[in-house]
């Protein structure tokens, strides 16, 4: 039997093979990233008559934009409580509505480019490990009902079967609003809606130094240059050496997917009886959900973790995954196996602003990528074009650590003090 296909899902349906423009000699703003943030920014300014070079130093839209969960949701990793104990409720609260503007800005952009990218009103399910976990959950959601307008429901125990087929949690919260779409096909769209607007997009073209030239910038590209009056950074958790300040306070994470075979639609209702995405409370967090076509398991995990080959990697959430769903054939097989690169950031919220003259908006952490990656990406082209745009995480500085210069060196006993305090809350976690 052949291994899976070791590229993402996602890609069958949205190839990455959008077209290259040639490098263009001037531009008023050059955008160094092809991911929804990148595109996002560069598609408001080309929309307001601004000459725009998008470059990639890969395949265009190619990176986490087109390989992650899919999810539409709106909250941060950090939770309303925790946010609001470190900050005091109302400042967490207007952090918060970020979250809610940025899910209403998706929803409206896609409506507005008519992008076909799936979209459908599944919901979220939040698995309780312990319950701790859903005591835990069922205190947050009510605090965000109360302030921020959002729904959820609580689904107990001895109801669990009736939205999730997995013997191994405590219960659970239902988040309705949230929404599933195709993140191929999602960037894509915003793609060709950015070249539609008049901007370049230029792939395979690392830029290696970016030097003033008089009021604005040179950028060397290879063998071949860009002058640009402005400078969008746009690159998230591919932030390399280019930009070393910026470097030092982004952590790159890894994060694994695989999709299944195609499976009979009774075999995935069973595991997932209202068709929503999931994942679960554990620190070493699962997540998943049906393919758009509805015929195959979508799942992820391992995050943070190294993994040379990516088979190898994929084989160990495929055990991770019959664990979860025990009704699932034993000798299921994958399709697909694929990794993607999440920014991360110490305080673990996303942060906007200017390093030096160069704007940038990154670290969305895990999970807030496509929302809040658009809607900043926006916002950056907003500044730009000279609308006063304030935002409430413009206060809060990008941080860093002592000894840290970009190579996370400390993520493996990050990640395993994690697994151990998931060991010792005493859930019955899939791990």
């Amino acid at each position: 039997m052949s291994g899976p296909v070791l590229s993402p899902f996602w890609w069958e349906a949205a190839p990455r093979d959008l077209p290259s423009d040639p490098l263009p000699q001037t531009a008023d703003v050059a955008v160094i990233g092809s991911g929804y943030t990148g595109l996002s920014a560069a598609l408001r300014l080309a929309e307001g008559g601004v000459r725009v070079a998008v470059i990639d130093a890969g395949p265009l839209a190619a990176g986490a934009s087109s390989r992650n969960f899919g999810l539409l949701g709106r909250q941060f990793v950090p939770h309303l409580a925790d946010l609001a104990e470190r900050l005091g409720l109302d400042r967490a609260v207007e952090l918060y509505n970020l979250c809610n503007l940025a899910f209403a800005h998706v929803n409206r952009l896609i409506d507005r480019l008519d992008i076909d990218c799936d979209r459908r009103p599944a919901g979220r399910f939040i698995a309780c490990a312990t319950p701790r976990h859903l005591e835990a959950q069922k205190r947050e959601h009510a605090l965000r009902a109360e302030h921020l307008g959002h729904g959820y429901r609580v689904v107990e125990k001895a109801d669990l079967g009736g939205e999730f087929g997995s013997p191994l949690y405590h219960g659970g919260i239902v988040v309705p609003e949230h929404l599933t779409l195709h993140p191929g096909k999602f960037s894509a769209g915003l793609a060709r809606a950015v070249r539609a607007a008049g901007a370049t997009l230029t792939g395979e073209t690392p830029v290696t130094a970016i030097a003033r030239d008089g009021a604005g910038f040179r950028l060397a590209c290879g063998g071949t240059e860009l002058r640009a009056a402005e400078i969008v950074i746009a690159t998230n958790g591919y932030t390399g050496q280019l930009v070393p300040d910026l470097r030092r306070r982004i952590v790159p994470i890894q994060a694994y997917m695989i999709a299944t075979e195609p499976l009979p639609p009774e075999v995935i209702r069973q595991a997932l009886p209202t068709e929503r995405a999931f994942h679960d409370t554990a620190r070493d967090m699962i997540y998943g959900r049906p393919s758009p076509c509805g015929t195959r398991l979508l799942f992820g995990g391992a995050t943070g973790e190294r993994h040379d080959d990516i088979a190898l990697a994929g084989e160990g959430l495929r055990r991770r995954l019959l664990r979860l769903f025990p009704h699932l054939p034993k000798d299921l097989a994958l399709g697909h196996a694929w990794t993607g690169q999440c920014g991360g950031t110490f305080d673990h919220l996303p942060h906007r602003g200017q390093s030096g003259p160069l704007h940038y908006a990154m670290g969305y952490n895990f999970g807030a990528g496509m929302p809040l990656g658009t809607y900043l990406g926006d916002s950056l082209g907003r500044a730009l074009l000279g609308e006063t745009v304030e935002l409430p995480l413009d206060a809060l500085p990008m941080q860093t650590r002592p000894l840290y210069r970009g190579r996370p060196w400390f993520l493996p006993a990050y990640l395993a003090w994690g697994k151990l305090r998931d060991r010792l809350d005493g859930g019955r976690i899939a791990a």
